[in-house]
Formats: structure tokens, sequence, C-alpha cells
């Protein structure tokens, strides 16, 4: 990968000598910014562009240049890529669009460039995209011009968008952000944003990884590097609707996967996600600062209104807004005597216009042990106040880094002083409260994931019945159907579940005798209808034998033809209802989801979902993430519910989809959680195996 960020030679394919074109663009641009490596060209013509000599043909190129770029039409990219080889070029970036992205499906020219690349092992970026920059050493492989382009900075950018992210490039400087590498990727053909992000992590030379994706194509190894990250990994993912993934599809090919699973690998890997640039930007900011490591904010503003502002938006975002001690609004008294200043959070410096003194409150508020971070409302008139500004900033920045705690700085004055101090002052700013609160909320929420995360442990040991699994697996194929709910059930409790006591009868006259205790339920068995309670099919609450018999009687002639029996269960004493369940997502593989159940699941769809097997720890944090969590912990007066129990659900659920990859969908729908002590009921299940068969 080093390659194609510090390459001593490059050749670009496709350069004019007598008009501008993309090739050309490439020399020149380099030429321009300072690229002190060798550069060549190849083209339909021999000459030099700008002193820079063209060839007509790869082979003619004087050394084996370190990369080739290509930026010539898609047809005959293979051709090319094939002279590349000969020549002993082994990095190549196709910068030429016009592959599937554009061709219905017909992926014969990829697999013709993928044919060529493995017989001389070569490896390439794209095609559809515009490559590499490196701003330590002005090397840029995109065809637009750079001007004055930055020194080196420590943010790098992943992009699958070359419009994106280039977007992305010219938007840093913009808010004195300096950009220090960046990949644009496109249809991922070969190379990938995981062998990027593996390079960049490894990187010394980056310290935030940026990206901008429409899709992934090997999620769980995504995953499991940014579960190993020590930097900040920012990332906007689009592809989120149907509408924009067939876009994506057009655009770079990308796959999309299911949002929920997403946000959940974002969730557990303590990835940063935006929506949009300015969050992007935001991010960017805030990450560069000391984390926020807890919720208790402190807000000094210059202006009454806006600290009311910060109260609402710190409000919204759940933070702590921590009364000054005593010996705090006695050391500001030592500061500066006024009657503005009220004894109270947030803290109001609408009178005082000495530089000097908000920099000692600003100290004496960071040196407070229950204080994680400050908002501080800068509001100001450029016209006296611009130069004393700046000095408070680089006061800012000295303090922040003396004691370790994030200020977000809402700079509030004309947007022509606003984007000039964004330009041109290092310390990143915001413009409004809720802007530097919602930055706030970002590091906050990043170092407690990043915590768990660090700190989650390893999946409990868990041992599964195989050969039991195997069993109803193989007998469902056989007779080409899904596996009924007692044999789902038979399928959790090989992992160690346990449902409630059940009894499987394929006439009513075969419940006689059977050792129930009422009340029980009854449940259509029937490979035509997967979902009972749709159809009639489940009766609750039987209390004697002969209302059972009589409900089995009612049922059999209801179903006649299309019943394949009846299963007989006890009813599971009242509890909360929730779901636990999981699918292999195509992306990702194996994803664990809890929820609150019953016909709930669909309603409200409270889920929380992770990839597979979860640890302890991590299905903690799933329970605790729904927003029915408060009916489990005990609501208005309930008892509160057994959690550990419902978190054991979830481990058990999650070992079964990662160690069982033919289990394609696994539903437990209702877990009856008890009261604390009483454990779960599985009184439900649903599972759909893979239609392969072995050896497929």
């Amino acid at each position: 990968m080093k390659s194609f960020f510090y390459p001593q030679s490059m050749a670009v394919v496709g350069v004019s000598t007598t008009k501008m074109n993309l090739g050309q663009i490439i020399l020149l641009n380099n030429k321009q910014c300072g690229y002190q490596g060798r550069l060549y060209g190849v083209g339909s013509q021999a000459g030099e562009v700008a002193g820079i000599p063209v060839y007509t043909r790869i082979d003619e190129l004087p050394e084996i240049p370190e990369v080739a770029i290509m930026v010539t039409p898609a047809r005959t990219v293979p051709a090319l890529l094939e002279d590349c080889g000969r020549k002993g070029i082994r990095r190549v970036v196709i910068e030429s669009g016009g592959f599937s992205e554009f061709a219905h499906g017909d992926h014969s020219l990829e697999r013709e460039v993928l044919d060529v690349a493995a017989r001389h092992g070569i490896r390439f970026i794209g095609p559809n995209c515009v490559g590499t920059v490196n701003f330590d050493i002005k090397m840029m492989m995109p065809f637009a011009f750079f001007k004055d382009p930055p020194s080196g900075g420590r943010v790098a950018i992943i992009a699958q968008s070359g419009g994106v992210g280039g977007a992305y490039l010219h938007a840093l400087p913009e808010n004195a952000v300096a950009p220090g590498k960046f990949a644009s990727i496109g249809n991922k053909l070969q190379l990938d944003e995981v062998d990027f992000l593996a390079y960049l992590l490894q990187d010394e030379e980056t310290d935030v990884v940026t990206m901008y994706l429409e899709g992934f194509s090997r999620g769980r190894m995504f995953h499991d590097l940014a579960m190993g990250s020590p930097k900040p990994i920012i990332v906007q993912k689009s592809n989120r609707s149907e509408a924009s993934a067939k876009i994506a599809q057009s655009h770079t090919t990308a796959l999309a996967a299911g949002d929920d699973v997403v946000n959940g690998m974002f969730r557990q890997a303590a990835i940063i996600r935006v929506e949009d640039e300015g969050e992007f930007l935001d991010a960017i900011k805030i990450v560069r600062l000391p984390p926020m490591k807890g919720r208790r904010v402190a807000v000094l503003s210059r202006s009454g209104g806006h600290a009311v502002l910060s109260a609402d938006a710190c409000a919204k975002f759940g933070f702590d807004m921590t009364p000054f001690p005593d010996s705090f609004l006695a050391k500001l008294k030592t500061l500066y005597h006024t009657r503005v200043v009220a004894h109270q959070n947030p803290l109001d410096l609408g009178e005082i216009f000495d530089y000097t003194i908000f920099t000692g409150i600003l100290e004496e508020t960071l040196k407070l042990d229950d204080i994680d971070g400050v908002l501080f409302n800068h509001l100001y008139a450029s016209t006296y106040e611009a130069r004393m500004s700046r000095t408070f900033l680089a006061g800012v920045a000295r303090l922040v880094e003396r004691y370790g705690k994030p200020v977000a700085v809402a700079m509030l004055s004309d947007s022509a002083e606003l984007l000039d101090v964004a330009r041109s002052q290092p310390y990143p700013i915001f413009t409004s409260p809720r802007q530097a609160a919602a930055a706030l909320d970002m590091s906050a929420t990043y170092y407690e994931r990043k915590v768990r995360r660090d700190n989650r442990g390893a999946p409990p040991p868990i041992s599964l019945d195989e050969a039991g699994i195997a069993a109803v697996r193989e007998r469902c194929r056989r007779e080409g159907r899904i596996p009924w709910t007692d044999e789902a059930l038979e399928v959790c409790r090989a992992a160690g579940l346990t449902p409630v006591p059940s009894w499987r009868v394929r006439r009513p006259e075969e419940a006689e005798g059977l050792a129930v205790r009422f009340p029980v339920a009854v449940k259509l068995l029937s490979r035509e209808f997967s979902h009972k309670t749709d159809v009639g099919g489940v009766r609750l609450s039987i209390r004697t034998r002969r209302s059972l018999r009589k409900a089995l009687e009612e049922m059999a002639e209801r179903f006649a033809g299309s019943a394949d029996g009846f299963l007989i269960q006890e009813m599971a004493p009242a509890g909360v209802e929730c779901f636990v369940g999981g699918r292999r997502d195509p992306v990702f593989g194996p994803v664990v989801m809890v929820g609150l159940g019953g016909v709930f699941v669909e309603v409200f769809k409270d889920t929380a979902i992770r990839l597979a097997p979860v640890t302890g720890a991590e299905a903690a944090d799933m329970v605790a993430e729904l927003k029915a969590y408060p009916l489990l912990r005990g609501f208005r007066g309930r008892e509160t519910a057994d959690i550990p129990a419902l978190e054991e659900t979830v481990c058990r659920v999650s070992a079964l989809l990662a160690a069982e990859p033919e289990i394609t969908e696994l539903d437990l729908n209702p877990v009856i959680v008890h009261p604390a002590g009483k454990g779960v009921s599985l009184v439900d299940a649903r599972v759909f195996f893979s239609r392969r068969q072995p050896g497929d």
C-alpha cells in the first residue's frame, strides 16, 4: 500500500501532447504542486508536457514506474494492464469509468481486468476513481487542479465517491484542518476500504481516519479492524434507502447492507457515524481535542440568551450541568467584581470585557474535578475584538492541552469574521451553542463506546449440541419445509436454552393422558402457514382437559388437510415480552438482535443489534440501549425483570448463529422475562436454514 502514497515514480497512461485532457492535468498538477518523483506520460503521440516526456507505448518507458495511472476508455484497460504487467509495473490506479456501474450488470470487462491483474501480481485501485493524494510529498493522482495544496496534516480520507471525497478534501482547509492522505477507491474491484483502513491505522502520520462509503466489501473484516483501532474512525455511510441503493448500484456498484446492521456495528466498534458534511467536519474538529470523559459540562457565556440556548442544547444531549462549588465562586470574586456573574451553571459573563479574565475563569473551570468539558459562547463585535478573540483562542488551546479536557467554543460574530477565523485559526470553532453541544456529545459518546469496546471481554463459552441441530436441519431439508415450532425450540435447546414444557400431537386423542400442567396453549403446526396467529392457529389459556380436547378438535376440523400436527405448551407466567433473534447478513455475517417483543416488535421496531458472537458486556449494552429498558428496570412500582437472564439468552443465541452458518434466521418471540431471579420463558421460535445441500 505504501507505493500508492509514496511513489518515487509515476506514469500516466492517456496523456495528450496537443490539448488539455485528464492525463495532462495529472502531470501538470504534480509538476506545479512540487511532487519530486519522476513523471512520465503515455499517449498516442510522443512528445512532452511541461518538460515531462510522453511515450507512445508502456514498454518504451525508460524505467519501471512504481505506479501507473490509467485515464483511458474502459475497453482499453485490459490490454494496457497487460502491457503494465509485462513491463513489471505492479501498482496501478484505474481512474477510467464505464465499467459495471454503467453496464447494467455486465461484469465481463471487470473479470478480464481481474484476470490480467492476478496473472501478473498487480494490485490496483478502482476502476471509476481518482486515486490517492499525499500532501506530505505533494503527490496528486486526481484529474483536478489543486491550488496551493496545504502542508500534510494528520487527517486521512477514504472515499468511495471521488466527488464527495474531493468536496471534503477542499472543505477541510476551509476549517483550518490540514488533510494528510486521501484515497478515492471507486468500484473497489480489488483493493477496498479494508485495505486502506488497515494501512492508515498503522500509518504513523495519521491520527484520524475519515470515510465516505456507499457499501462494504468485507463487512466483517472492517468490523474486526475497527474493534482494535486506537484512532478515531469517522464514517459517513450513505446508500441507506431503496432509492439511494438503486443510484449507488449505477454509481459505484455498491451493495447496501441493512442500515440497522451498520448502526449496530458502528456502535459496537466505537465508529463515529455522521450524517452530512457539517457533522463530518464537526466530528473531525472535536476528536482532535482531548476526549470528553464524562457528561458533566460547564457553560460559560458572554450572552445571557445564548446561555439559555446552551442549557437547552445540553439537556437535549443528556449532559449534567453540575452546579459550581462555593470554592469556585469564591475564586471568581478574586478575578473580577461584578453583580452580573450569577452563582450558577451556565455562568453569564455578560459584563466582562477583559479577555484575561475570560481565560482566568476558563482555567478555574477546567481545574474542577467534577467538570468533564466546557461549552464557551464567545459573542463579540469583530470591529473591535477580532485580534483579541484570536489571542483568546490561542489561550484556550494552551489550557485544553494543559488540563486534558475539551472546550467547545461557539464563536458568535458576523459571517465574514467567522469564515476568516475558521480558515486561519488552528483551534477548532463552532458557530452556535447547539453545534458546540452536539460536538461535545460526539466526543462523550465516542469515549463511552471506546471504553466499553476496549473492556468488552470475550464471548462466554457456550457448548452446542451440533448433532441435534443437524438432525433437525436434515429432516427439514429432506421434507422440503422449515422447522415446526417444536423443532425450532429443539434448536434453541441445543444452545442451552430451556423452552417451556411442550408436547407434539398429530390427532386430538393423543392429548389424553399427557401429564400437562394447566393452563396450556395449543399451536398449529403446518408447512402451509408460517405465522400461526394470523390464521387463527393459536389458542391460549386453556384451563381444563375437556377444553383442551375441544380446542384440538376444532383446530383439526378447521385446518383439515393442512395441519401437520399440534403443539401443546404450558402457559408461562406473566412478564415483559421481549424478542431475541438474528440473521446472517450478506455483508457482515451473523448478527444478533434483542428488542421489545410480542406484537410490538413490528409496531415500534425497538431493537438493538450487534455482530455475533457478543460478550456479556455487549449483551448488557444492547438491552440497556432499548427504549423499553425502563420496563425491564421496573416501571411505576413493577418488579425489576431478570435482566441477566435476558442477557444470557442474547449471548446464547449469538453463539448459536456464529457457530451454525447454515442458520440464516432465528426468531424467539416472545421471550417472556420474569421478575429478577426467575429467569425467562421461551414459548415460540422460528428457524430458517439455508437451502443449499451439503457439498454444494
